[in-house]
């Protein structure tokens, strides 16, 4: 099948130029061609930029040299064969390294066609690598939903304004941090594809009330981020926030239905205080949950005399909301040793907080705010399916080592769940691991709190052989009756007495107490917080069935447990 070409030609002598053509169409060519010998008439030409460019090196107004330097002052990269009867090698290079693709001699002309062949493979291939590359940034930086610059790219902008700034002091720009009011109320009763339509428009909206240079971008969910660039006064960015608001007060029809919604909006300012754009960014995301938290649709300008402990609560609130989904959580295992036997008999997951800014952080720092936001379900779900995950590996890669359990802490949020049992039962199938193999553990204080809805639990995971604990017992109190109650098989003592253990005859009457009760009532003890040889041989000699603690291993990540379990350590 011929290929067309649309071919401009350099060439002042019209043989030569109708010997080209002949040898391009033999060679399966169909041409479409013009014949030019002037600078003028090629500026013309490149006015409609041709496919292909053949050039006779030397002309009497100019030469190819030049033809090439014109197209390249114009923009243009068009494949540009040098086609002469007298060129020298030397010139020829030059040529090349202007920009020409190939040349050649008039009087060796057989292998034109195929020179201009390769020369149109490797433009297609350089114009496919530019889309893929265009492809590849539009779905690296964009998001895939709205079409919008996704964090990484607005961060980016964010930078080079940031920075701009910092070079010139009048340059003045703001940051809007926009959150729907609602959002979730609208995605759980029409769905996820009516709620991604309603994003889509909520994306349209705010960018027809933005200007050119202002850059929109959605971080995740339904919270937006403006850049407002180049600003008169830094006032002029709650002008913007007073046109969102006009523009949601305008209902929205998705699905046939009329959706009205607000948005809680957050302004930080540049000023020469900032260190980076991240932490104005930080600052506006700080000011949009505080007018969320207010209750009244509107914006909230940051200001730096906000209570500090406010702000702190704020920006926790916000990075837990997003550590799930960022999958910011990790689990630590610290061992738990037989004592009978001095060898390792299962692990504790603990939850840890890889937090992006501030590293890994422990949960008496988030825990408990996590709890009233109501998270902990969610997040005990995915600790649960992780140390599940991961007893399974090691028992591949440690098969002997057994038996060897996992331990996962459950809150009184998980327990008031009322399809718990059945959760962990479609996670042991889920990954494999048989329930005789995890422990659940809830803290005394937690069971104390609604001991009947507790017991309940407890009495399903007994029904299915999981095994269960009252973890921190003796510090909450509970009451003889109840812990003859439940269904439990380990008491785990409070690590508060453990290390009293050898300097305080209280604490040992404690925790022999607690053990002695424990067997009475046919529990196991966990024995917290072994610090020291004499801990170890005190427990042992009261007949504490295990214990963990930093004498035997702190909690250890991921990546340090099969290490640990290759030295085959006992004690």
């Amino acid at each position: 099948m011929p290929m067309s070409l649309n071919l401009l030609l350099l060439e002042d002598s019209l043989n030569d130029a109708e010997l080209i053509l002949d040898v391009l169409k033999e060679a399966g060519f169909e041409l479409a061609s013009r014949r030019v010998d002037s600078q003028a008439d090629y500026l013309r030409e490149l006015d409609q930029p041709p496919d292909f460019i053949l050039s006779d090196f030397s002309m009497p107004q100019f030469t190819a040299h030049d033809a090439l330097r014109l197209m390249k002052e114009r923009g243009l990269d068009i494949p540009f064969i040098v086609v002469s009867g007298c060129i020298g090698e030397e010139m020829a290079v030059e040529c090349m390294k202007a920009g020409a693709t190939d040349y050649l001699m008039k009087d060796r002309l057989t292998r034109l066609g195929h020179s201009v062949s390769q020369a149109l493979d490797r433009k297609r291939l350089i114009e496919e690598k530019r889309q893929a590359e265009q492809r590849l940034f539009l779905e690296t930086f964009h998001d895939s939903l709205t079409g919008l610059p996704n964090r990484a790219l607005f961060l980016d902008r964010l930078d080079r304004v940031y920075q701009q700034s910092r070079r010139q002091p009048s340059h003045l720009f703001a940051l809007l941090c926009l959150n729907l009011d609602g959002f979730r109320v609208v995605r759980d009763s029409l769905g996820p594809s009516a709620a991604d339509r309603l994003l889509i428009e909520v994306s349209q909206r705010i960018l027809r009330r933005v200007r050119s240079a202002d850059t929109v971008a959605r971080m995740e969910g339904d919270e937006f981020v403006l850049l407002l660039d180049n600003l008169k006064a830094v006032g002029n960015a709650m002008r913007v926030a007073d046109r969102l608001q006009e523009e949601f007060s305008m209902p929205s029809i998705v699905g046939g239905q009329q959706v009205l919604l607000t948005a809680s909006m957050g302004i930080a300012c540049c000023n020469a205080e900032y260190e980076s754009g991240e932490h104005l960014l930080r600052d506006a995301t700080t000011a949009m949950h505080r007018a969320k938290a207010s209750g009244r649709t509107g914006f909230v300008i940051f200001d730096t005399a906000m209570h500090e402990q406010a702000m702190v609560r704020l920006k926790l609130e916000s990075d837990l909301r997003q550590a799930l989904e960022r999958q910011e959580f990790r689990l630590e295992y610290q061992p738990i040793v037989a004592l009978k036997s001095g060898h390792v008999a299962g692990f504790e997951a603990l939850l840890r907080w890889e937090h992006p800014e501030h590293g890994l952080t422990r949960p008496d720092e988030f825990l408990a705010v996590a709890m009233e936001m109501g998270l902990m379900p969610k997040v005990g779900e995915w600790g649960l399916r992780e140390a599940c995950r991961q007893l399974m590996l090691w028992h591949a890669e440690f098969p002997t080592v057994r038996p060897l359990t996992v331990s996962v802490n459950f809150s009184l949020q998980q327990f008031a769940c009322a399809d718990l049992a059945a959760l962990v039962t479609n996670v042991l199938l889920a990954t494999g691991v048989d329930a005789s193999s995890l422990k659940i553990e809830i803290t005394e204080s937690d069971m104390m709190q609604n001991p009947e809805a507790v017991t309940e639990v407890l009495k399903q995971l007994e029904s299915q052989r999981i095994q269960t604990c009252l973890d921190d017992f003796g510090t909450g109190y509970s009451s003889l009756s109840y812990l003859q109650q439940l269904p439990i098989a380990f008491l785990k003592i409070d690590q508060s007495f453990v290390q009293r253990l050898g300097a305080d005859d209280d604490a040992f009457a404690i925790v022999k107490t607690i053990i002695a009760l424990a067997h009475q009532l046919g529990r196991q003890v966990i024995a917290e917080g072994v610090e020291t040889a004499e801990h170890l041989t005190i427990l042992r000699l009261l007949g504490c069935e295990y214990g963990q603690g930093y004498w035997f291993a702190k909690p250890l990540p991921c990546a340090e447990v099969s290490s640990f379990l290759a030295l085959g350590r006992h004690w």
